[in-house]
C-alpha cells in the first residue's frame, strides 16, 4: 500500500509541474509544424512519411525530457532535503522507494506521451484527408488509397517509444542517487547520444550504455518492403524490461548503502 501511494503521490507531482505542461505543449506545437513543413514537398507521400516519422521523434523527445528532469529532479530534491526520510519512517523501504518513483514518473511520460500521439493521429489523418490541399480553394477531399500509411507499424513505434522512456527513466533515477543534479541531467543526455550513436558504429550497447537505437523503427515507417516482425517487439520489450531490472538492481545496492541522515 505505501508503493502504491508514492507512485500515485509522484504522478499527482509531476502533473502538477508546469514544466511537464510546458514541455508536453512545445511537443504538441512541434507536431503541428510537422503538418505544415509538409506543404514544403512535392509528393504527397513523401509528405506522409515526414510526418509520420517526425511525430514518433517529436513523442521520444519529450518522453525522454521529462523522464530525465522528472526523475532526476524528484528524487535529488527528496534527498537533498531529507524529505525522503519521512517516507521511511512510513513502513517503505529504499527499494519500493525508488520503485514507485521511477513508476510514478514513468506513468507521467505515459499521459504526456498519449497526448502527443493523439496529436500526432489526427495530424496524420487530416493529412490522408486533405493531402495538404486547401480546402478555401474548393478541393475535392477524401481518403487516398493510393497513399501508403502503416497505422500498425506507427502504434509499435509508439509503443517503443514508452520503453524507451521507461529505460531513461531507471538511469535518471539510479544516477541521482549519487549525482549531481545538473550533472545527473548531462549524463543522462549523453548516454541517450551514445545509445543511438554506438549502432552506427558498429557496437550495439553495452552494460553502461543501453541499446536505445533498439527502440528505433524508423525504417519500417518509411519503407514500404520494410516489415517490422512482431518478435522484434516483443525482444525489443524484453530488453527493456531486462535494463530496467538491471538499473534498478543496481540503484537498489548503491541506495541501501547511502547515509541520508
Amino acid at each position: 500500500m505505501a508503493l502504491l501511494a508514492l507512485t500515485r503521490m509522484t504522478v499527482a507531482d509531476g502533473l502538477r509541474q508546469p514544466l511537464t505542461w510546458l514541455s508536453t505543449g512545445l511537443a504538441l506545437g512541434l507536431v503541428a509544424l510537422s503538418y505544415l513543413f509538409g506543404m514544403f514537398n512535392f509528393e504527397t507521400q513523401d509528405r506522409v512519411r515526414m510526418l509520420t516519422t517526425a511525430g514518433v521523434s517529436i513523442a521520444i523527445l519529450n518522453g525522454l525530457f521529462l523522464a530525465v528532469v522528472g526523475a532526476s529532479t524528484a528524487i535529488h530534491d527528496e534527498l537533498a532535503s531529507r524529505t525522503a526520510l519521512t517516507l521511511f519512517a512510513k513502513p517503505l523501504s529504499r527499494g519500493h522507494y525508488l520503485l514507485g518513483k521511477v513508476f510514478g514518473i514513468w506513468l507521467v511520460v505515459v499521459v504526456a506521451t498519449l497526448l502527443v500521439v493523439a496529436a500526432h493521429g489526427i495530424a496524420l489523418t487530416i493529412a490522408l484527408w486533405t493531402q495538404w490541399e486547401d480546402v478555401a480553394h474548393g478541393h475535392s477531399h477524401s481518403f487516398g488509397s493510393d497513399l501508403w500509411m502503416p497505422w500498425g507499424r506507427l502504434a509499435a513505434a509508439h509503443a517503443l517509444g514508452l520503453a524507451h522512456s521507461a529505460v531513461l527513466t531507471c538511469i535518471a533515477a539510479v544516477l541521482a542517487l549519487r549525482l549531481p543534479l545538473i550533472a545527473n541531467i548531462l549524463a543522462c543526455f549523453a548516454l541517450f547520444v551514445l545509445g543511438h550513436l554506438l549502432p552506427g558504429l558498429g557496437v550495439l550497447g553495452g552494460v553502461v550504455v543501453p541499446a536505445l537505437a533498439t527502440f528505433n523503427v524508423d525504417d519500417s515507417l518509411q519503407l514500404i518492403g520494410q516489415r517490422l516482425d512482431w518478435t522484434y517487439g516483443v525482444a525489443a520489450f524484453i530488453y527493456a524490461s531486462l535494463s530496467c531490472g538491471g538499473w534498478l538492481l543496481l540503484g537498489h545496492a548503491l541506495f541501501s548503502r547511502q547515509d541520508i541522515s
